[in-house]
């Protein structure tokens, strides 16, 4: 029997501050921010011991993953808008030129900064760096840029 397990960012304290532009959107393309929560939903059986996955364990790689990016500006590598000039990068949005310390910037290896892509980047990092069970079989990640507003991505194991 498959059962699921929910993690609610914003009640586990799983989140982070960040600041990000979307070029080519009327509003979204100017440099704002918003205080990010990563949710989690598992699908699995239980093991021997009663447990299809440990909480803990999945916050705290989830944790790890929002406190990379927290209190930075993300600049997604796929728009080619970036230049990084020893340590300072520098961001062109339009007729807009941004310059930041290299130190408050995370490039991130996705194509928009948008909240789907943050959900998938999300996603990919958990996949790739948690060690994931045997009997877990499906995950989805959910990134809300507010409460109430966000993307959801998931992935069949």
């Amino acid at each position: 029997m498959m059962i699921r397990l929910e993690l609610n960012g914003w009640d586990a304290r799983i989140g982070f501050s960040a600041s990000h532009i979307i070029p080519g959107h009327k509003k979204c393309g100017r440099l704002h921010g918003h205080n990010y929560a990563i949710s989690a939903r598992i699908e699995g059986v239980e093991t021997s011991d009663g447990l299809v996955l440990d909480f803990i364990t999945l916050k705290k790689e989830l944790r790890r993953i929002a406190d990379e990016l927290d209190h930075r500006t993300l600049i997604a590598r796929g728009g080619n808008l970036f230049q990084v000039c020893g340590k300072e990068v520098e961001v062109t949005v339009g007729e807009k030129r941004y310059v930041f310390p290299r130190e408050d910037v995370v490039l991130l290896d996705i194509g928009h900064s948008t909240t789907e892509d943050l959900a998938k980047y999300v996603l990919d990092r958990l996949v790739e760096e948690y060690h994931i069970p045997e009997n877990i079989k499906v995950i989805e990640i959910g990134v809300d840029e507010s409460p109430g507003q966000g993307a959801w991505v998931r992935r069949e194991l």
